[in-house]
């Protein structure tokens, strides 16, 4: 029960820190300089982030709150505390994830995962395995010998893996089938790993990878993969990321034709747009982007929550310090939940934020 505890107040102090220093401070500090006696210093042991110093007058406090209220008027909720779902400690043994951490050589952990109806599979690149995790938290290995870049469920409980322009689907049963990527001219296209790296099934249960230039080539020959039923939109869309000018991001609906029938700006509140990644929709049509804002050479990660019309709904501020390189940092489930994959130096966290 201890250990409990203190692995929840971990994750909670975690965010929490992360979500104040990245927003209020930056947001107090710059409109009300004068009446905030706001100092913050963040201490990271062992991936616990730890408040050292934090005072304020009444009057800043006051401040506060009037910002936060105005926040909430505007229609935008602001970053939730992030639940620990499951945690996976760096190791060989059974219920550990493999880590390569040596002298001049790049961290290297798990580089995807993906959350489906069955549980949280992640693909384990150093022991060359895909782990499963069940609702309780207990991990399993699903498969052995299997490399990759990628990894979505298949709904049933199996996965698919995706390695260049091979696909590898792997059932409860343990049977693999081989699949080879075509774009539309029939030949492999040539893709190369890295963020934003992505395999994941469509609106329409079609097995698609996403690849580091975000451009989509669907699996044909592979099964549909099942999904909750969503709303439909007439006609059905398909979304990209168009960057227009430098720090201006839209969210274009394509019809089948490639006619953008709607056109969404991704707000940056502050700083400017690194990476705009799409990470798919909800079963009510709301859209999720993930956005790395920059700003002072701090990278800050958020998962953007808009409206089929539009509006923003959500901003969840997730932490960044990643311990190792990962290619796929969150995922989106159907009900409109945000899971993250967060590799520390004590090991890895499935974290969860929900809406309010």
């Amino acid at each position: 029960m201890n250990t409990l505890l203190r692995e929840i107040c971990k994750i909670k102090i975690f965010s929490l820190a992360s979500f104040n220093s990245f927003y209020m401070f930056n947001i107090l500090k710059v409109v009300f300089p004068n009446t905030l006696k706001f100092s913050c210093q963040l201490h990271f042991t062992g991936g616990v982030c730890m408040r050292r110093i934090f005072r304020y007058s009444m009057r800043g406090m006051v401040m506060f709150i009037i910002t936060a209220l105005s926040c909430l008027s505007a229609g935008t909720t602001l970053a939730q505390v992030a639940e620990t779902v499951c945690f996976l400690p760096w190791g060989d043994n059974t219920g550990e994830i493999g880590l390569l951490n040596k002298p001049e050589v790049e961290k290297c952990g798990p580089l995807a995962f993906c959350v489906d109806g069955t549980g949280i599979f992640l693909l384990d690149s150093v022991h060359e395995q895909v782990l499963g995790v069940d609702k309780a938290g207990n991990a399993k290995v699903i498969a052995q010998k299997v490399g990759g870049w990628a990894i979505c469920g298949d709904g049933t409980g199996g996965v698919f893996v995706q390695e260049t322009d091979h696909i590898l689907s792997l059932n409860t049963q343990g049977k693999k089938t081989a699949f080879t990527l075509k774009n539309k001219s029939g030949k492999a296209p040539r893709l190369i790993e890295g963020y934003g790296n992505e395999l994941f099934a469509d609106s329409n249960g079609v097995l698609c990878v996403r690849a580091v230039t975000q451009k989509v080539y669907p699996v044909s020959d592979a099964p549909r993969i099942k999904r909750p039923s969503a709303v439909k939109s007439s006609p059905q869309l398909h979304y990209i990321i168009k960057r227009m000018l430098k720090n201006e991001v839209r969210i274009l609906g394509l019809d089948d034709n490639d006619k953008a029938l709607v056109s969404i700006p991704v707000q940056i509140d502050d700083g400017q747009a690194g990476a705009v990644l799409f990470k798919g929709t909800d079963v009510a049509g709301n859209v999720y982007v993930e956005v790395e804002c920059i700003k002072n050479g701090h990278v800050q990660l958020q998962v953007h929550c808009y409206s089929p019309t539009g509006s923003r709904i959500t901003v969840f501020s997730l932490p960044n310090n990643y311990f190792t390189t990962v290619y796929k940092k969150t995922e989106i489930s159907p009900e409109g939940l945000v899971y993250q994959m967060l590799t520390m130096p004590d090991g890895v966290r499935i974290l969860r934020y929900g809406k309010e």
